[in-house]
């Protein structure tokens, strides 16, 4: 997995196999980066490399719409503490389109749990994975980002597996509750472009009129179409529950000259 880089130091490309920054306001449709690349500007805003699943508003924050590709899996095969390799069940439901099939390298810049209930948990980062061809019940070689430390058992030791949140996001346009918003696009985007989107720093996000407006309303959530509001007290669920997911999204961070909510400028805090 690429390590973050700032302005000036730049990651592989990996179709010029060259150091570049290609185009934070580029969306392209050749993947140029691996999915959750970070970026760091150098005023510390962080960037994340993405692929709409969807199409993109930049006013509007994104939701990720990566479900789990490998749900509750036994394994079959043991490791060692030690490998960097688990050999994980794969169901004929399972991958992203839900027929059993995964490609080569598919999984990489997700992550897997394994677990057990005679050894501790793992939680790791995916480099990399063999390809699973659809239909039919079979198993994908996984290479996780760091050494295992406890053994897996067969028969005893379970998996989880999903695939980077990044790789597959789009505008929340159906209210979709379930999922999460992962940052703001820096380009209108379609369906299989690939493009840079913004997850920490100061940015502008479109607002509700209650966001920064008055006194106390200066924690900034993610309403369900992916424009921000102020954080509401009434409930878990928010003043009138279905437009209110609730999810801490920043603060805002500049006001308009007579302290009314202007712009507002946020500072974004989804991820660094």
């Amino acid at each position: 997995m690429q390590a973050a880089f700032r302005e000036g130091s730049s990651p592989l490309d990996l179709v010029s196999a060259v150091q570049t920054d290609y185009g934070l306001y580029v969306a392209d449709g050749t993947q140029r980066f691996c999915f959750g690349q970070r970026f760091l500007t150098n005023d510390g805003r962080v960037f994340k490399y993405a692929k709409a699943g969807g199409s993109l508003n930049i006013d509007l924050l994104a939701q990720s719409v990566v479900a789990q590709h490998i749900s509750y899996s036994t394994a079959a095969v043991a490791a060692k503490a030690g490998d960097r390799k688990v050999s994980v069940a794969v169901a004929v439901t399972d991958g992203a389109a839900g027929g059993g099939a995964i490609a080569k390298d598919e999984l990489a810049g997700g992550y897997i749990v394994i677990f057990s209930d005679v050894v501790a948990t793992m939680n790791r980062g995916i480099v990399g994975n063999t390809a699973v061809a659809a239909g039919g019940s079979t198993t994908v070689i996984i290479e996780v980002d760091r050494p295992l430390h406890v053994a897996v058992t067969a028969a005893t030791s379970f998996h989880e597996v999903m695939a980077s949140p990044y790789s597959s996001i789009k505008a929340s346009t159906t209210g979709d509750r379930n999922r999460g918003f992962v940052g703001l696009p820096m380009v209108e985007a379609t369906s299989g472009q690939c493009l840079w989107i913004q997850t920490w720093g100061p940015c502008w996000v479109a607002p509700q009129g209650d966001l920064g407006a008055a006194a106390d309303a200066n924690q900034a959530v993610a309403r369900y179409d992916g424009s921000i509001d102020v954080h509401m007290n009434a409930s878990a669920e928010g003043g009138t529950g279905y437009n209110y997911p609730q999810q801490h999204v920043g603060f805002v961070l500049s006001h308009a000259p007579a302290g009314t909510q202007g712009a507002p400028f946020v500072m974004l805090q989804i991820s660094t």
